[in-house]
């Protein structure tokens, strides 16, 4: 398993936990990130991609599964992923896969870019 597989599964369980904290330390100060809610121009720093974080955690109940992984570069990793989101209050919002490509610098996510799905 490599060394980026590791760090992209550790944030994959992290997010499903919805522990802020946790994730944090996974994200490079430097990510530029997709605003997944919101309509926009890319969120850049660690700041900014831990606000969306803290801002989808307070809309959603975000679960993802890792189905298959492409280990493109030396830095990047494409992933077909299923996404179940549930409101809040537990009903289901949505259950649907995705590809994504999740870049990587000095060990860290520092940036996703969304392929398809999503």
């Amino acid at each position: 398993m490599s060394a980026l597989l590791t760090v992209l599964e550790e944030a994959f369980a992290v997010f499903n936990t919805r522990n802020a904290a946790g994730l944090r330390r996974l994200i490079h100060p430097d990510a530029t990130w997709p605003n997944t809610l919101e309509t926009g121009e890319d969120l850049v720093g660690q700041e900014a991609v831990m606000g969306h974080f803290a801002r989808v955690f307070a809309t959603i109940r975000p679960n993802i599964q890792l189905i298959a992984v492409i280990e493109e570069t030396a830095d990047a990793l494409t992933v077909d992923a299923q996404y179940a989101v549930e409101t809040e209050h537990g009903q289901v919002w949505s259950d649907t896969r995705a590809r994504l490509t999740y870049h990587f610098r000095d060990g860290l996510l520092s940036g996703m870019t969304i392929l398809s799905g999503f």
